[in-house]
């Protein structure tokens, strides 16, 4: 791999995706053996963020060079491409898997991606360098990390609408949701000894 950029994890069918951002490849390997089980490689893209529904086992990856996504399913030939918005680095589904959120840096926007149409339905403005994106399973909301803002957008994605924004350190990085809070890391080097920040907010229902 060539600059590794992400890895989720099929815990169902025992498999790590990782995205190789500089050769174009998605890679399913083996989580038992560490082997590889799968390659995908489009020329000229640049796989980056990584989500997989584990429900039918298809694997997602952001074309940030192509302004797409990389459908994977299991028994496809050829990988399925979707359009998302301006440079999209970050992706998250639903709980249903039925929609996809892709956090889109050039346009500072969260795309919302009906994934049976293939087409984005809504594009909702977050913040300059929407860097990564998370769903929270319980509200079905979306959060975006906006790293030049140093915020943190929270989404309605059926009403496309902005509910909330939290503000973290600078250069927030990454976002994720876990038993009813967002952890925010932000590279701003602004602790008591230089270091960076995780944030935590508690997530309302």
């Amino acid at each position: 791999m060539h600059h590794a950029r992400e890895v989720v994890v099929d815990e169902k069918r025992d498999l790590a995706w990782a995205s190789s951002f500089a050769d174009g490849s998605v890679i399913a390997f083996d989580t038992r053996t560490f082997k590889e089980k799968k390659r995908v490689t489009l020329a000229g893209s640049s796989p980056a963020g990584m989500a997989v529904d584990e429900r039918t086992g298809t694997a997602y990856a952001t074309d940030f060079a192509n302004d797409r996504i990389i459908e994977i399913a299991p028994h496809a030939k050829t990988p399925r491409l979707i359009p998302t918005g301006d440079s999209p680095l970050s992706i998250a589904l639903s709980k249903d898997g039925q929609t996809a959120y892709s956090a889109d840096q050039a346009a500072g926007a969260v795309s919302v991606i009906n994934l049976r149409k293939g087409a984005v339905i809504k594009t909702v403005p977050t913040g300059a360098g929407a860097k990564s994106v998370a769903t929270d399973p319980r509200s079905g909301r979306v959060l975006v990390a906006n790293r030049t803002t140093a915020t943190v957008t929270v989404v309605d994605p059926r009403e496309g609408t902005v509910v909330d924004s939290l503000t973290t350190g600078a250069n927030t990085n990454h976002v994720h949701v876990a038993h009813g809070a967002a952890f925010v890391a932000a590279k701003s080097g602004s602790g008591p000894e230089g270091q960076d920040l995780l944030h935590r907010f508690p997530l309302g229902h």
